[in-house]
C-alpha cells in the first residue's frame, strides 16, 4: 500500500544497550534500518497491541488454533465468523475508531495479520488494493478468515470485496474509494 507523506519529528530515547543491540540485530535480520523497525514496532502498538488486553484478545499457539478449527465443520466455522467473531471484531473496531475508510480497514487488517504471524502483502492497482495472506493453517482457517473479513468489511465500510482462497492462501481485492 502506498504510504502518504506524513510529517515526522525527531525524538530521542534512552534505552538499555542490550535492547539497542537486539533491535539492531532484528533490523538487520529483516533487512531494514533501525528507524524503520522502531517505527513498525510503535505503529503495531498504536494500531493493535494497546487494545489487546483492554478487549480480551488472547495469544494462541498455531497448533492449538489449527487443531481447534479443524475440529469444526464448515457451517460451525461460518457461524463463528459471521455471528460471534464479527460482533467481537466490530466492537473492537468501534472502540478503536468510529468510522473507517478502506485504507483504515486495510491497516487494521495488516496489524492483525502481522501479530498473528501470517505472511501478507498489499499492492494497489486501478482495480483496488489486493491483499494476499499466506498461512499454513489449512482450508478451514481460510474459510474462517475469508468469512470474517468479508462480513466485517461489509458491515464497517459498507462495501463488498472480491475474495479468492485456497488451502493456505486468501486474496482480498478491496475497492478503492
Amino acid at each position: 500500500m502506498e504510504e502518504s507523506k506524513k510529517k515526522s519529528k525527531t525524538i530521542s530515547f534512552r534505552l538499555d544497550s542490550d535492547l539497542i543491540e537486539e533491535i539492531k540485530n532484528d533490523a538487520e535480520h529483516e533487512k531494514i534500518n533501525v528507524n524503520a523497525l522502531v517505527s513498525k514496532i510503535l505503529s503495531n502498538h498504536i494500531l493493535w497491541e494497546r487494545y489487546e488486553r483492554k478487549l480480551g484478545l488472547l495469544p494462541m499457539t498455531k497448533p492449538f488454533v489449527q487443531h481447534a478449527v479443524n475440529q469444526m465443520n464448515d457451517n460451525d466455522i461460518i457461524h463463528l465468523a459471521e455471528e460471534v467473531e464479527k460482533d467481537t471484531f466490530s466492537d473492537i473496531l468501534n472502540f478503536m475508531k468510529g468510522d473507517y475508510t478502506v485504507e483504515d480497514f486495510i491497516e487494521i487488517l495488516r496489524s492483525w495479520i502481522y501479530v498473528a504471524w501470517m505472511q501478507h502483502e498489499v499492492t494497489k492497482s486501478k482495480k483496488g488494493y489486493t491483499f494476499r495472506i499466506n498461512h499454513d493453517l489449512g482450508e478451514k482457517w481460510s474459510l474462517y478468515v475469508r468469512t470474517l473479513v468479508t462480513e466485517l468489511f461489509h458491515d464497517v465500510v459498507q462495501k463488498r470485496l472480491e475474495v479468492k482462497s485456497t488451502k493456505n492462501t486468501i486474496t482480498f481485492v478491496f475497492p478503492t474509494e
